[in-house]
């Protein structure tokens, strides 16, 4: 057994060490209470804590001695039992909480557009906090509130941002007066079960935003304008029951709607099942022709196309013509997105991710001006993205990340200066990181397959337990470089560090590989899309990675699903497996989509399939894990939120019961609060907990035993008042909206 030499020991950033602070703390409160002397600590409070002590001192007096207790045992590591792992070298245990708390870790750099003021994230006493510091004096305001996107108004006075406050994915949009010092976020949405955006920033009218939102129908959203001092809406237009999408032009005159793809099509092919429509959606998948804007004088319309090819490229069109040049493309993968100019109307840089992440700086001038920073990267794997900007673009917020580490810094072009920010992840941490490698294969039926390998450090040379991880979605592809932020490479840092091989690979369906990769997935779930799963795992075993009898398969959402397909219909292929809040019954999970997602349910038609129609809903049922759970050879975990409101608890629920009933090995870990996203650090950090120690037990890697943070969530989610923060205080007398 090794024990910790410093119990209160963390490392890290700036969070870690207040969080720190807290238990210190805490530990204050309890020797005080009892009237023991201290030795060691300070006998003042420290600033900050004082209201949360006073809510909480009952509670934590009662608990704060069991959960010290408990935290000895934080050092004390379960040694790994696979034969790989037992004479390896593996680095230093990361605590859970290194990954599930973020509310420390800095991001969503904005500048304002003058140029005058610069916004950020960062943890302030154990909570995020939104930072607005001003230039010119380096004065710096804080405002306790929930964290969420950034937006300026042109005045550079309001900061905006959407919020989830009951994380049921009901968003509210909140204004937040960076003038005044003493400002709380306001509510501007402040209606139970409403889900808000924002539909457009006005540059010429500061004082307003364009909202929408479904508090008249939940099934669709109107929209709406909204004055920011009077907090007065106003009804622009009202949704005809189709729309997915306003049209408005830049001033905010509203031209229309975008049409849902599913009432343009209800003429086309009434009642047909998928497997009569396959046939065409596989030999002619749709174009996509995405707008980025017009060019200065008006001659070329810039836009992502696939016309006339498989992936997207940066064209250059003519506006009346439709004459297309590519400027921009990558012979791999799709261009991802494009940063265009708002002076020149130019291009300025473009993306893409083959593997490692590809960026294009196009704009001659722009290219000059980032020279010094480049040159600063080495020779390593990196990306970069131009996160803001000042309207004039002389000032830039630039981030460049690695496999490890996120550096935001701030450009001055004029004096082509950069000016480091922040590295976003703290030095220890950064350094226990494994390389997370770019690899290919090939499926059986010949399709290329991208994907990555994440290596445990100092385990090399022997077939290793792994973990499959499966990306959510299914439309969307496995994020490179983000080891805190992305779910994708925390959770393979987090396996990787605990002994695992960890593989993630790029299914067919997954975004960015082409029409033709995505098009092949039509009607394959369960299928081929599973198959390219197994093919991945057996490229694996043949090639010397993985240890054939002790791979896990592990996703969230989607990945969910695919872990007990794994686990149901190809179980001889793994040990067990882990689903995050994965639907299991197909059929009921699309007829209980919340009710703005019914809208356009094209996709998942096109995909999947159409319960109402009885042939397709014969097949769902046939891809459901729920249908197989007798097949179930190997244990399973499952875990799932009670306000997921994408893919409800009960599909959970039925899961479990149904393994019981067979008598097949299940545990169940619900968590009542938990969204579809777990974006809450206590429950990020329950659900990492929970799977390395069901991991270690199944594959035989190592976990550590009690994470002192788990403590701290204990009483953190029981101490409502102190999390919700500033933007607690909704208004309530809201102004009634008015018709136009």
């Amino acid at each position: 057994m090794r024990v910790s030499a410093d119990l209160f020991s963390t490392g890290g950033n700036r969070g870690s060490r207040e969080f720190t602070a807290l238990l210190r703390f805490l530990w204050f409160l309890l020797f005080n209470s009892c009237s023991a002397k201290t030795v060691g600590y300070s006998n003042r409070t420290p600033a900050g804590f004082t209201t949360f002590a006073q809510r909480s001192i009952s509670l934590l007096r009662g608990v704060i001695l069991f959960a010290t207790l408990l935290a000895l045992l934080a050092g004390c590591d379960v040694a790994p039992e696979h034969p790989a792992l037992k004479q390896a070298q593996l680095p230093p245990l990361i605590p859970a909480h290194r990954f599930a708390y973020r509310a420390g870790v800095p991001g969503a750099y904005q500048l304002s557009p003058d140029g005058r003021k610069l916004a950020w994230f960062g943890g302030s006493f154990g909570r995020s906090a939104l930072h607005v510091r001003d230039i010119a004096t380096g004065a710096i305001r804080k405002y306790h509130v929930r964290p969420g996107a950034l937006n300026w108004t042109a005045d550079g006075r309001w900061v905006l941002y959407l919020a989830d406050p009951r994380g049921a994915e009901d968003f509210h949009l909140y204004a937040l007066d960076t003038d005044d010092a003493a400002a709380e976020a306001v509510d501007l949405t402040p209606y139970p079960g409403v889900r808000a955006g924002i539909h457009q920033i006005l540059a010429g009218d500061p004082g307003h935003v364009l909202v929408y939102h479904n508090r008249r129908d939940r099934k669709v959203f109107d929209l709406y304008r909204i004055n920011l001092s009077t907090r007065q809406e106003t009804l622009l237009a009202k949704n005809p029951g189709d729309g997915v999408a306003p049209v408005t032009a830049l001033d905010g005159t509203f031209r229309g709607w975008q049409r849902s793809r599913t009432s343009q099509r209800q003429a086309e092919a009434p009642g047909k099942p998928l497997t009569m429509r396959r046939p065409a959606l596989m030999m002619k998948p749709e174009e996509t022709f995405r707008t980025l804007g017009m060019s200065a004088d008006r001659s070329v319309l810039w836009a992502l196309s696939d016309r006339g090819r498989d992936r997207l490229a940066l064209v250059a069109a003519h506006p009346a013509l439709g004459w297309e040049k590519v400027v921009f493309e990558d012979p791999r993968v799709d261009v991802s997105h494009v940063v265009m100019s708002r002076v020149t109307r130019e291009p300025l840089i473009a993306h893409a991710q083959p593997g490692y992440p590809r960026f294009e700086i196009l704009d001659a001038k722009l290219r000059e001006d980032l020279e010094p920073l480049l040159k600063a990267q080495g020779d390593g794997p990196y990306g970069l993205e131009l996160i803001s900007r000042d309207d004039a673009e002389k000032r830039l917020i630039v981030l460049v990340y690695t496999n490890a580490q996120r550096s935001y810094y701030l450009v001055d072009r004029p004096a082509r200066t950069h000016l480091l920010l922040v590295n976003s992840i703290a030095k220890d941490l950064a350094q226990a990181l494994a390389p997370m490698r770019p690899v290919t294969l090939s499926s059986r039926d010949g399709l290329q397959l991208h994907g990555y390998l994440t290596l445990p450090g100092g385990a090399a040379g022997k077939p290793l337990p792994m973990v499959l991880l499966v990306h959510g979605g299914p439309w969307m592809r496995t994020a490179w470089g983000d080891p805190i932020g992305s779910d994708d490479a925390s959770y393979a840092q987090f396996l990787a560090n605990r002994g695992y091989a960890v593989l993630q690979v790029d299914y067919r369906g997954s975004i960015g590989y082409g029409r033709s990769f995505m098009s092949a997935a039509h009607g394959e779930f369960a299928g081929r899309m599973h198959e390219d799963l197994i093919d991945a795992v057996r490229w694996a075993v043949d090639g010397g990675i993985a240890d054939a009898a002790r791979v896990a398969i592990m996703g969230w959402s989607y990945g969910g699903y695919a872990a007990l397909v794994g686990l149901t219909m190809t179980s001889e292929v793994f040990a067990c497996g882990v689903s995050l809040n994965g639907p299991t019954d197909l059929a009921s999970l699309i007829e209980s989509f919340p009710p703005y997602s019914t809208v356009d349910l094209s996709r998942w038609h096109d995909f999947v399939g159409d319960p109402a129609i009885r042939e397709d809903r014969e097949q769902m049922t046939l891809k459901s894990p729920l249908r197989h759970a007798h097949q179930a050879r190997r244990p399973a975990l499952i875990v799932h939120g009670g306000r997921d409101a994408r893919v409800r608890i009960d599909q959970a629920e039925r899961m479990v019961k149904a393994l019981t009933r067979a008598g097949k090995q299940v545990e169940y870990l619900p968590i009542p609060e938990m969204s579809h996203g777990m974006g809450y650090w206590p429950h990020r950090l329950a659900v990492l907990r929970r799977t390395e120690e069901f991991l270690q037990r199944c594959l035989g890697g190592r976990a550590s035993r009690f994470d002192p943070y788990e403590a701290i969530a204990w009483v953190w989610t029981r101490i409502k008042p102190s999390r919700d923060g500033g933007d607690r205080k909704a208004v309530t007398d809201k102004p009634a909206a008015k018709d136009p």
